[in-house]
């Protein structure tokens, strides 16, 4: 009834408020609980009228709340102020409005304008820290008008507290060198301004801060130990975010290192210690000038536009994971964040994150790290005059030198702690590639993985090779194409020529990206199609037998040819063997499409292990449910192993290439039975779609018949293998029948043998690559202990 009764019963509420307040003695004085719930009742009294009523209503509104504000004692006032400014947005914006009204009037009140007479410069001051949550308020209801005129009447306060015109729509911005509040614009708005600082929304992340590149190449292991440290996230600044899930966990704040977090995520404090702080000898002006934070998100969360305390931090932010469908927003310029990547941007700048989920994404949880650090042209001369600071308090006591010795003996620590790992690992670091030697028995073994997965299907024994007559004698091979290309790619190239000298009409398709096993040259050509593309076009240049195509019977699908920027940049359309597949059935799409009088014929160049499972992904894509034009019955594929070798010499061959740790290859090709099993297992992801990649039948058993039967039929492949062919897949050999729950078992043991080492080297990008990753063949990369690895 008291709501109903509208704008009259407001005033008459507000007017009590004032006389109540006015005459109430110290001996009067409510308890806080009490004061509290006054607050509270009379601002929603104002929101409540604030949304009911129009634009004279409103002022009204703003005229009481100016005049309460000057009733009240300050210290009851600040509270008043937080509380409005904690307050969550109602659904017609009242409660944002009546805030930004509240915390303005606030910042006018003779006892905070006193702040700019009593405390310095570098000290938060009450009427700045007031106007900022102001203007934050005005664009979080996206209403820049407001918040443009909110800052110029900041900027109208005068050096001293003077206050200059404070009407609401002529107020004009005072010369910064006469202004109190020397704010640049409503965009940069930080609690406290260093004057003679450059500003600029993004900075250079690379440039300015060399570790950054480090802290990319190990973001794999950041988030590894990120995700362990997940249960002690906390809900992060509340006041901030309008819904979803935004949580946050320090690592370093206040100049102290958090032990807890750091025993969860060692290799990231190890890090990012020697790095944090970045300039030991000057003295913070805040105390969270430098820090370092995990902060996650889930798809729905909303960050609403706030700015940092002061000018002089810039903010680090690396994306873990989930960087898909989340934007940062800067003084208006918009970024989508990227795994594995960091973005610079200055903290005094007004920012904002959203966190979408696009229609028909699977996008989940964003995780980053976020390194707060000072601004790098930031020192001591900036602080020149100054006599406080909010961080250090009275900066007659701060002392260069001091500082300097509690940095060199906190570093000496740390290096200590790092001597006692080193005594423990040394025998690994002297050689890091270096893993067990394979016994005997398990080179047998390997020997029987290798046969198996040298062959496209089929039985297989010691000795076999895959006949290569079949494919030579087709009447029409319409493309040869090479979906993977990080192992010899000088064999699969003179293959290709062989080829392509036979079928000279058939155009050579080449797809790859680049992973963390690409060659130096594919990353420096933005993916392993344009590495072999290149080699190819040198092969042809040289004069003989083998000078037999011209360059544009050649198509290289890459990195640069994906679709959107984002994926460029990411190579996010190719690099696995399934995205390279669909890559080339849709450039078959359009450039051979199906015909009915015969089937489009198609080679695809592989070697070694990887044959069986390629063929099993090409078919899989064919056989159905993968959106394309060809299916079995339209297109027919043939492969080819590019290494005419016996299994002896090619399993010898494998291991050489892999020559810093030959035990390596052992592991990656015991991966690739593990693979064909997990890819063919039915099982549901998200939704109801199946993610199998492939049914075993066309990988296990007799697959040509398989295939055929589902081409004539023109249906999906998807029956298992008959149940007898599960027990006896080969013929019997020296070892007798093998099965695939035996080749399993084979895989599975050599994994478990050499996963310890593996495990280890994976730990560093770079690491990984000088030990793990194939040599190159065409002998660009001279040098092993290189930097960086190669981009993924």
């Amino acid at each position: 009834g008291i709501l109903s009764c509208g704008m009259l019963c407001s005033r008459v509420w507000a007017l009590l408020f004032l006389v109540q307040w006015a005459v109430r003695s110290e001996d009067q004085r409510i308890t806080s609980e009490e004061e509290e719930e006054e607050f509270r009742q009379q601002l929603q009294r104002w929101i409540s009228s604030w949304e009911a009523g129009g634009p004279d209503a409103r002022t009204k509104v703003i005229t009481e709340i100016q005049a309460a504000v000057q009733q009240l004692r300050f210290q009851s006032l600040s509270r008043f102020a937080a509380l409005a400014a904690d307050l969550p947005n109602s659904a017609a914006g009242g409660s944002y409005s009546v805030a930004a009204a509240l915390n303005e009037a606030a910042a006018l009140h003779p006892d905070c304008l006193a702040d700019f007479r009593h405390r310095d410069a570098l000290e938060t001051r009450c009427s700045q820290r007031l106007y900022k949550i102001s203007i934050q308020k005005h664009f979080a209801l996206g209403d820049e008008r407001a918040a443009n005129q909110t800052w110029k009447r900041a900027r109208s306060l005068r050096r001293g507290g003077g206050v200059a015109s404070q009407a609401l729509d002529v107020a004009q911005a005072l010369p910064i060198e006469e202004a109190a509040v020397p704010w640049p614009s409503a965009y940069e708005t930080p609690t406290i301004w260093i004057q003679d600082l450059r500003g600029q929304p993004f900075w250079d992340c690379h440039h300015a801060w060399p570790f950054v590149r480090t802290l990319e190449a190990h973001a794999g292991r950041i988030l590894k130990e990120a995700s362990q440290a997940a249960p002690q996230l906390r809900k992060a600044y509340p006041y901030l975010f309008t819904h979803g899930s935004w949580q946050n966990l320090f690592l370093f704040r206040g100049r102290a290192w958090n032990s807890e977090v750091c025993s969860v995520m060692p290799q990231t404090c190890h890090l990012l210690t020697p790095e944090i702080p970045t300039k030991p000898g000057i003295p913070f002006v805040v105390p969270n000038n430098e820090e370092i934070v995990l902060f996650r998100s889930e798809a729905g969360a909303y960050v609403g536009p706030h700015s940092g305390a002061v000018n002089n931090q810039i903010n680090i932010h690396l994306t873990l994971t989930g960087g898909e469908g989340v934007f940062l927003n800067v003084a208006g310029e918009q970024r989508e964040l990227r795994a594995g990547k960091a973005i610079c941007f200055q903290d005094s700048f007004l920012h904002s994150l959203k966190h979408e989920c696009p229609a028909g994404s699977s996008c989940g949880e964003r995780i980053s790290l976020v390194v707060r650090v000072f601004h790098p042209e930031f020192n001591a001369e900036n602080l020149a005059g100054a006599r406080r600071t909010d961080a250090e308090g009275s900066l007659e006591s701060w002392s260069e030198a001091v500082a300097l010795k509690r940095e060199v003996q906190r570093l000496r620590e740390n290096y200590r702690r790092l001597a006692d790992l080193h005594e423990n690992f040394r025998s690994i670091n002297e050689q890091p590639c270096k893993g067990p030697e394979p016994e005997t028995i398990e080179l047998a073994n390997a020997q029987d993985l290798f046969s198996f997965l040298s062959v496209p299907f089929g039985p297989w024994g010691h000795g076999q090779k895959l006949p290569s007559g079949s494919v030579m004698d087709l009447p029409v091979v319409d493309a040869i194409v090479i979906l993977s290309n990080w192992y010899d790619r000088l064999s699969k190239v003179k293959k290709v020529l062989e080829l392509a000298e036979k079928y000279r009409s058939a155009p050579i398709v080449v797809v790859g990206g680049r992973g963390r096993l690409s060659s130096i040259r594919a990353a420096e050509l933005d993916g392993e199609a344009h590495a072999t593309l290149a080699r190819l076009l040198v092969l042809l240049e040289i004069p003989g037998e083998q000078s037999t195509i011209v360059s544009n019977r050649v198509v290289a699908i890459s990195c640069n040819e994906c679709p959107t920027p984002e994926l460029r940049a990411r190579c996010g359309c190719v690099g696995n063997t399934g995205f390279n597949a669909d890559r080339f059935l849709e450039w078959a799409a359009v450039n051979l499409p199906p015909v009915p009088e015969r089937r489009r014929e198609v080679v695809v160049v592989e070697e070694s292990y990887l044959v069986r499972r390629v063929s099993a992904t090409v078919l899989g894509r064919l056989s159905g449910g993968f959106g394309h034009a060809h299916n079995l019955s339209t297109m027919g594929v043939r492969m080819v192993n590019s290494r005419h070798v016996d299994d002896v010499s090619g399993l010898e061959q494998i291991m050489e290439v892999h020559g810093a740790m030959p035990s390596a290859m052992l592991h990656l090709m015991a991966q690739e039975v593990v693979r064909l099993e997990n890819y063919s297992e039915s099982s549901l992801s998200q939704g109801s779609r199946p993610n199998t990649l492939f049914a075993k039948s066309l990988f296990l058993g007799d697959v040509e018949a398989s295939v055929a039967a589902a081409a004539s039929a023109k249906r999906r492949v998807v029956a298992e293998w008959p149940a007898p062919v599960a027990k006896v897949l080969a013929v019997d050999d020296a070892y007798g029948p093998i099965s695939w729950q035996h080749m399993l078992g084979l895989a599975q043991a050599l994994i478990k043998r050499w996963d310890g080492q593996m495990q280890w080297v994976a730990r560093d990008r770079r690491l990984f690559w000088r030990c793990v990753a194939p040599r190159d063949t065409e002998d660009t990369a001279s040098e092993w202990n290189v930097k960086e690895a190669p981009g993924e």
